[in-house]
C-alpha cells in the first residue's frame, strides 16, 4: 500500500511538471469556445522557448515549450521536432535532478511526451513517423533502465509494435530483442511463432535468416546463464580471444549494448576485423552516433576482406551523412556504393530520397521545386529496372510523389515541353547539378 501511494504521488508530480492544463485533444471544450492564438503569439512563444533550449537553459525553456505543445505542436516545419525537444528537455532536467523522486518525475514527463507525440502531431496533420517514436520510447526506457525498472518489461512489447508497423525495415537488433524477451520469459512457443513471422517478411535478408537459425539452435538454452558463466571465465582469462568473441555475440543477442561496445573495443585491439568494425559501425549508427559510425565503417574498408562489403558500407556511410543533413556528402557515399555494385537498388533509391528530402527542406514548393521530383523519379525508375528486389519500394516511391509533379499549367507558364532536358542547379539545389527530362 505504501509503495502504491508513493507511485501515485510520483505520477501526479510528473503530470504537474507537464502542465495539468496541457490538453492533447479538442474534447475539453467545443472548438468554437477555444480562442486560437495568433501566428505572432505562436512565433513569440516558439522563439522564447527555442532560445532557452538552444542555450541549454532547459528549465527556463519549459513554460513556453509547454505552451507551444498545447497550442501549436507542429509549429516550425509541421513536424515532431517540438516533441523531440521536449523529451530532451525533460531528460536533461532528470540528469540534473537532486533527488531520485524528482529524477523519476522528469523521466515520467518525458515518457508522456513519447506517448502523446504521435496522436498530437497526427491530430494537426503534421509529419511524424509512429514507428520511429515507438523505437525512441523503447530505447529511452532501456537507456534509463536503472531509474525505470518497472518499465523494462514493456520494452519488448513496444519494439513488437514497431515491428508490426515496418517489418521490412526494423533493424535486426530489435528483432533479436523481441525473441530474447520471449525466451527469457519461458514462452518458447511465442518465440518460435515470432521467428516464423520474421521469416515471412525477411526471407531475402541473409543476416536475419542466419540469426534465426542460430536462435533456433540455441532456443532451449539460457543465454543469461551462458553470459554469467563466460563472464566468470573471462575474469580468470582476460585475454582469451574466444571468450571475448562469444561474449560480444551474446551481448549483441541479449541487447546489452554498453557491454557489447566494451567487448567490441577489446576485439578491435586484439584482433581487428572488418566484420567487427561493420557491426560496431551499425550499432553506433542505430544509436545516432553518426560520426563514430562513419569512422568505423571507413576503417572496415581498410581491413582484409573489408571491400567485399563495400556497397553496404558506403550505403550506411551515406545514411549517416544524410541524418546529419549533409546531402552532398551522402550522395557521394551512395555513388560509391553504386561503383561497388551498379545494380544496388537501395543506393539508387537513397539518392532519389535525398532529392525528395531536399524539396521538403527548401520549403517553397514552387514550380522549380516540384520539378526536382522528376529527377527523384529518374532514380527510382533506375532502381526498379536494375534491382528486382527493390522494385516494389521504387514503385511506391514513384506513386507517392507523382501527384506533386508540375501541373500542365506550370509547364505552360515556364515553357517546359515534355521530353525537354531540365537541369536542377539553382537556389538550394545548386549542389544537385543534374539533368532530368520534363515529363
Amino acid at each position: 500500500m505504501k509503495n502504491r501511494r508513493a507511485y501515485l504521488r510520483r505520477l501526479l508530480f510528473g503530470w504537474a511538471l507537464t502542465l495539468t492544463a496541457f490538453t492533447l485533444t479538442a474534447k475539453a471544450q467545443p472548438a468554437e469556445a477555444q480562442e486560437k492564438p495568433s501566428q505572432q503569439e505562436i512565433a513569440i512563444h516558439y522563439s522564447l522557448y527555442y532560445e532557452e533550449y538552444k542555450n541549454g537553459n532547459y528549465e527556463a525553456a519549459l513554460p513556453n515549450l509547454r505552451w507551444i505543445l498545447k497550442n501549436a505542436p507542429g509549429f516550425g516545419r509541421n513536424d515532431d521536432r517540438n516533441f523531440e525537444r521536449a523529451v530532451e528537455v525533460y531528460e536533461k532536467l532528470a540528469e540534473a535532478a537532486e533527488s531520485e523522486a524528482l529524477r523519476r518525475a522528469y523521466l515520467d514527463s518525458a515518457l508522456i511526451m513519447l506517448d502523446t507525440a504521435v496522436p498530437t502531431i497526427q491530430g494537426v496533420d503534421g509529419n511524424i513517423d509512429p514507428y520511429a517514436w515507438l523505437i525512441k520510447k523503447g530505447n529511452f526506457i532501456l537507456q534509463h533502465r536503472n531509474d525505470l525498472p518497472d518499465l523494462v518489461d514493456s520494452v519488448a512489447v513496444i519494439y513488437r509494435q514497431a515491428w508490426e508497423l515496418k517489418p521490412k525495415e526494423t533493424p535486426l537488433y530489435y528483432i533479436e530483442y523481441i525473441i530474447r524477451d520471449y525466451i527469457s520469459k519461458g514462452d518458447k512457443a511465442a518465440a518460435v511463432a515470432f521467428m516464423e513471422e520474421v521469416e515471412q517478411h525477411r526471407a531475402d535478408d541473409p543476416e536475419v535468416m542466419n540469426r534465426l537459425t542460430e536462435f533456433r539452435g540455441a532456443l532451449f538454452t539460457s543465454p543469461e546463464e551462458r553470459i554469467t558463466f563466460l563472464e566468470q571465465q573471462l575474469e580468470k582469462k582476460p585475454d582469451d580471444l574466444a571468450l571475448i568473441s562469444e561474449l560480444f555475440d551474446l551481448y549483441r543477442q541479449a541487447g546489452y549494448r554498453d557491454k557489447m561496445y566494451e567487448m567490441g573495443e577489446k576485439l578491435q585491439q586484439m584482433q581487428p576485423t572488418a566484420r567487427i568494425y561493420r557491426m560496431l559501425g551499425k550499432m553506433y549508427l542505430e544509436d545516432g552516433n553518426t560520426e563514430e559510425a562513419i569512422r568505423l565503417y571507413e576503417q572496415s574498408l581498410q581491413l582484409e576482406g573489408g571491400r567485399d562489403h563495400a556497397r553496404e558500407v558506403y550505403y550506411n556511410i551515406g545514411i549517416a551523412h544524410q541524418q546529419e543533413g549533409r546531402f552532398s556528402r551522402a550522395r557521394t557515399a551512395f555513388r560509391q556504393a553504386l561503383e561497388a555494385d551498379p545494380n544496388y537498388g537501395m543506393a539508387l533509391i537513397a539518392i532519389g530520397d535525398l532529392y525528395v528530402q531536399a524539396v521538403q527542406n527548401c520549403g517553397t514548393f514552387e514550380r522549380e521545386d516540384r520539378a526536382v521530383y522528376w529527377l527523384a523519379t529518374d532514380y527510382y525508375e533506375r532502381a526498379r529496372a536494375r534491382d528486382p528486389q527493390v522494385a516494389n519500394i521504387a514503385t511506391q516511391r514513384i506513386n507517392s510523389i507523382a501527384r506533386f509533379y508540375p501541373s500542365a499549367e506550370d509547364k505552360f507558364f515556364k515553357n517546359w515541353n515534355p521530353g525537354d532536358s531540365y537541369k536542377v542547379d539553382y537556389g538550394c539545389y545548386t549542389w544537385i547539378n543534374e539533368t532530368t527530362t520534363v515529363r
